[in-house]
């Protein structure tokens, strides 16, 4: 533990201290530069899951390193960096040594070979061994994705849900990310199998659906108001399997939602970490969650061109530049905090690699939103 950056960060939500917002590409390099500092840390590959201030680093995390390996990618291709190209290399080169031979990646972070293995982080690595396939052809990628996705499959409940190997053995609406992975899994090696199971389950994500257009077993657990992340990730998940699949009714189902959600942003301001079935919300932020439905919005804004989205992801990236610390000790600097004030309930006192992770991905589709480049 550092004090300094411990009280430095706490103090400064009491006061409710701001950045003022810079240019895209500022933020956007330190948010990379955070990134590159949770992977030299574990010196293995992987991205610690991240940096705590009551313990310091967190050791390596397969799930949400698994899905920081396309973001490292596109920031190669955005800023033609050679540096950011080698890290992805790196980062998916250390998933591939943590893979079971079943197929599956274990759950937790810093595995050893006896941890259990995980529906949804599986889910997660295949966005990095996809990312990777599609850049390098290398065939020791294309048979990491059908293992995993075989493993996928085989123990999917008929129904479409996953009811084991999942986080604490609940169903959870939020694989409809799982899903998702597993239709780019599908279209990167050609297996129609993956496909079909991955439609099966999105299905079953549309019958989660209130009639208030929140989802059932959305939380971690069903006794759980869930938190934005998983709201996001849920709604996320729908919306790109509906169109890799280009089922209107799974992208119809993602925009209710998302409407809610940009109307809840227009009347109360930044959207809350936690909503219950009324959509009323909690008394804190969750930054991630507010980063993944940016990138929602900025999804809605390209398919529809309408700029209701195109305004709502504006006004949540103005937010997250604004809770950005980029004069700060470097374990802190240019990462996102879990909540807002840094006590909250999401990740509370932690600055996890995911959330830097969606902010780069919102820095960076946004420029490219903006020159119209989809």
């Amino acid at each position: 533990m550092k004090p300094v950056t411990l009280a430095r960060a706490i103090y400064g939500d009491l006061r409710g201290e701001r950045t003022t917002p810079r240019s895209d590409k500022e933020h956007l390099s330190a948010t990379i530069n955070w990134l590159y500092r949770s992977q030299d840390v574990t010196g293995c590959g992987g991205s610690a899951a991240y940096y705590s201030l009551l313990t310091g680093w967190s050791g390596p995390y397969p799930e949400t390193s698994g899905y920081i390996v396309p973001t490292l990618y596109d920031y190669a291709e955005y800023a033609d960096s050679r540096e950011a190209q080698h890290r992805a290399e790196r980062m998916v080169s250390w998933l591939l040594k943590v893979q079971f031979n079943n197929g599956a990646f274990p759950r937790g972070v810093d595995p050893g070979p006896n941890v259990d293995p995980s529906v949804f982080n599986t889910g997660q690595v295949l966005f990095g061994l996809v990312r990777a396939y599609r850049e390098t052809r290398d065939q020791k990628f294309h048979e990491a994705i059908e293992r995993a996705g075989r493993w996928l499959v085989d123990v999917q409940h008929e129904d479409g849900y996953w009811d084991q190997f999942d986080y604490r053995g609940e169903v959870h609406s939020y694989c409809s990310r799982v899903a998702w992975a597993l239709l780019e899994a599908a279209d990167a090696v050609g297996n129609e199998m993956f496909r079909e199971h991955a439609a099966r389950h999105l299905q079953w994500v549309v019958s989660m659906q209130t009639d208030t257009n929140w989802f059932k077993l959305t939380g971690f657990s069903p006794k759980e108001t869930p938190f934005l992340h998983t709201i996001a990730y849920t709604v996320r998940g729908l919306l790109e399997g509906g169109l890799l699949l280009e089922d209107n009714r799974l992208v119809a189902t993602a925009r209710e939602t998302a409407d809610v959600l940009l109307n809840l942003q227009r009347t109360t301001g930044p959207l809350r970490g936690a909503y219950n079935e009324s959509w009323t919300g909690d008394d804190f932020f969750c930054l991630t969650g507010n980063a993944q439905m940016a990138l929602v919005w900025l999804r809605l804004a390209e398919q529809f061109d309408d700029q209701r989205y195109r305004k709502g992801a504006a006004s949540a990236i103005e937010f997250l530049k604004r809770h950005q610390l980029l004069n700060a000790p470097p374990e802190v600097k240019g990462g996102m905090k879990g909540s807002l004030p840094v006590w909250g309930r999401y990740m509370r006192l932690r600055y996890p690699n995911w959330a830097a992770k969606f902010l780069a991905d919102c820095l960076i589709r946004e420029v490219y939103f903006d020159s119209g480049v989809n």
